[in-house]
């Protein structure tokens, strides 16, 4: 019988991982000892990446919305300060200011000296946009209409207060009595009295024939107003 003397694979594999250990040499990690290949690695996930890729072009359009919004601003016209019903609009009653231009009624900046002389059609308040629907071209105070102006104690005007606009009654009160002077008198302006007196100080538009007689109740005191419409635009119908 023949005897196989001859090396095997096996011992061959062995014979080299001794000559590697001999030399200091480890096997690398994640190796087999013979036949096990090292690990792939693990891919990275796909979401993420798709998740940064959203982030960054969100962020771009969002700054490109911003920029654009920002280029499509127009200067226009707004209130330097309160202005009353009424009243007309001065050059120093406006400044400039830059909105988004679309779908508005405002009034654009290079429009200002059309605007001046023109009369507020309700009470405006400083740092209001000015529109088109505020101003009217007319004066308030029409031909056969007068402004009478009177100091009204305190208890003779409503709690609230007045306006300019408001629609109001125009009251003589004698003796506990009211007797209706002007039904639908129109409040033009209006301030708290002086620290001596107190009281409402106030301007009324009323008809020319009903002037007189309103002044003349006004100035011996018993001129009482009631509330009829708060605010009523200029020029309208109540």
């Amino acid at each position: 019988m023949t005897t196989n003397t001859g090396t095997t694979p096996q011992d061959g594999v062995t014979d080299r991982r001794r000559t590697r250990e001999a030399r200091g040499l480890a096997p690398a990690a994640g190796v087999g000892t013979g036949d096990r290949l090292p690990k792939a690695p693990r891919e990275r996930r796909p979401l993420l990446a798709v998740l940064a890729v959203l982030l960054i072009v969100g962020g771009a359009a969002i700054a490109g919305l911003v920029a654009l919004r920002q280029d499509s601003r127009v200067p226009v016209l707004a209130l330097a300060r309160d202005v009353s019903a009424g009243a007309q609009i001065t050059s120093g009653d406006l400044v400039t200011t830059s909105v988004a231009s679309e779908g508005t009624s405002l009034i654009s900046a290079d429009s200002k000296d059309a605007v001046v002389g023109q009369y507020a059609r309700v009470s405006l308040v400083g740092g209001q946009l000015l529109d088109t629907t505020m101003l009217v071209e007319s004066a308030p105070l029409q031909p056969g209409s007068v402004a009478v102006g009177a100091s009204l104690a305190d208890g003779r005007v409503p709690a609230s207060g007045l306006e300019a606009g408001d629609v109001v009654q125009l009251v003589q009160v004698v003796d506990g009595e009211g007797t209706v002077l002007v039904p639908d008198a129109r409040v033009s302006s209006v301030r708290e009295g002086d620290s001596s007196s107190g009281g409402t100080v106030a301007t009324f538009i009323v008809d020319a024939s009903a002037g007189p007689k309103v002044a003349a109740v006004a100035a011996d005191g018993s001129l009482a107003a009631t509330l009829v419409s708060r605010g009523a635009p200029v020029g309208e119908d109540d």
